[in-house]
């Protein structure tokens, strides 16, 4: 759902909190505490009351947005643009967008990842020709700020010019940051870049994990927890942590060193995720620490497993008003019919919404007339 039809639908928060009962409980709301359907409107507040317990609760009580002091419109916003950003969106646009603080712009960036995050816990089993690969976050290497890292002569000379400069007015100052001075650098294996596994079926959805130690025994348990051994082919490169795949799986290697790809037989599918992967990375949040970088992983296979559907904004909402006690996350669901079927549902209930929001116009509409 896009920014203008969001206007449109949710002039206000009561329209958003009647859409958000509406996918939690379809048309008979029920308590949040006993379940029970004796449940009556309060008086100027979006909350009820149970006529069974005599507990007062709102829509978002027992779910993942419980205690949010976010208006529920704003929540809205915030799962259309962040959906329809393919390579993210930084928290200071997010402030921006929404007109929020960035304390608060930066927290519920991260809730929603962790909505994110359920659906891809949990996938279906990947199988056919399946790809496995590893990148390394952590930025381009790059020389010392240290002046250690300088010959002595070209140090003298800047250190003339800089004096010179300073009386001519001019107001140059040394950054805070000192590193050290280390001209053997490295990229990819061996840095002390933080490693992230992928594997990814070729047409089909892609999962991915931060592995701190790429050691055999590492990856062959993901390639069994996620991968269907009996009815899959897995491609990787030279890594000598894969070669004894064979022992667990139908494996072939391709040599980057001689080609990348020889009569289908290459990684350009998991090599695709990366790059989309380095470019929000760099285009929009520059820093990742190893703290949240789970967070934004799961961001960006989320997005990539749902690239060839319009339905994110769906999923999200259902995934924020999910009660874990009733086991209604994402996450339950395993197979892609349940996930269609899922989707289908949450979309009804928003056609049926604008229906019935579009009935009540025209009924003012006619009063007026009358």
């Amino acid at each position: 759902m896009n920014l203008i039809e969001l206007s449109e639908t949710f002039p206000e928060e009561r329209d958003a909190v009647m859409y958000f009962e509406k996918v939690r409980w379809g048309d008979v709301p029920l308590c949040a505490y006993c379940d029970s359907p004796r449940v009556s409107k309060l008086r100027g507040h979006h909350r009820r009351k149970c006529a069974k317990c005599n507990k007062s609760f709102s829509v978002t009580t027992g779910t993942n947005l419980h205690h949010t002091r976010i208006p529920l419109k704003t929540w809205l916003y915030a799962f259309s643009v962040i959906s329809d950003a393919k390579k993210g969106l930084s928290a200071l646009q997010l402030q921006r967008n929404l007109s929020i603080s960035y304390p608060t712009a930066f927290k519920m960036y991260h809730a929603i990842r962790g909505f994110m995050s359920w659906e891809t816990n949990q996938p279906d089993q990947l199988d056919e020709i399946v790809e496995m690969d590893e990148t390394y976050i952590g930025g381009k290497p790059r020389k010392g700020a240290n002046s250690k890292c300088l010959p002595v002569p070209k140090k003298k000379e800047l250190d003339v010019k800089i004096k010179k400069l300073k009386k001519e007015g001019y107001e140059i100052k040394a950054g805070n940051r000192s590193v050290a001075c280390d001209t053997n650098v490295k990229r990819g294996r061996g840095t002390k870049k933080i490693p992230v596994v992928g594997i990814v079926e070729r047409d089909g959805d892609v999962v991915a994990e931060v592995m701190r130690n790429l050691t055999y025994n590492n990856l062959r348990d993901m390639v069994k927890k996620y991968v269907e051994e009996d009815k899959a082919v897995l491609i990787t490169d030279e890594l000598p942590s894969y070669n004894k795949m064979n022992q667990i799986i139908e494996h072939i290697k391709i040599d980057h060193k001689q080609m990348y790809s020889y009569r289908g037989i290459n990684t350009n599918s998991i090599e695709s995720f990366w790059a989309i992967i380095k470019r929000g990375i760099m285009g929009q949040y520059h820093h990742v620490t190893l703290k949240y970088l789970p967070n934004y992983v799961a961001e960006f296979v989320f997005k990539y497993n749902n690239r060839k559907d319009d339905e994110m904004f769906e999923l999200l909402v259902r995934n924020a008003i999910n009660d874990g006690s009733r086991e209604k996350k994402v996450k339950d669901v395993k197979s892609i019919e349940a996930k269609q079927k899922s989707i289908g549902r949450a979309m009804k209930i928003v056609k049926e919404y604008e229906q019935d929001k579009k009935k009540k116009v025209q009924k003012k509409k006619r009063k007026k007339a009358a």
